[in-house]
């Protein structure tokens, strides 16, 4: 399912921990497809670095939407929760962009 419509930058994981990403990406972009079929893209970007034993991950993901790109990001120590947060957000800005034209009106 991780077609060409999202695409990452600095993701160098391990394969276990590669395999729990794409499991969760894939989660959350059914989510985001049954809200929203028409987006353009989705780009992720991850940097990590050390802080005493652990590593923080900061992710950044970005998606475009009929020429508009919403942005959100998150740092973590969990890499899961982070890629969480940036896609809860992504889903709660699409909804607002859903309804914002409803009331419009």
């Amino acid at each position: 399912m991780l077609d060409k419509k999202i695409s990452f930058s600095g993701f160098k994981l391990e394969f276990s921990e590669r395999e729990k990403v794409n499991e969760l990406i894939e989660r959350y972009l059914r989510k985001i497809e049954d809200r929203l079929s028409d987006y353009e893209d989705i780009k992720l970007r991850l940097k990590k670095s050390k802080h005493g034993k652990a590593f923080l991950h900061e992710v950044e993901g970005d998606i475009i939407i009929k020429g508009k790109i919403l942005t959100s990001k998150c740092t973590d120590y969990n890499l899961y929760t982070a890629l969480s947060k940036v896609f809860e957000k992504m889903i709660r800005e699409i909804e607002h962009m859903r309804r914002l034209p409803k009331e419009i009106k």
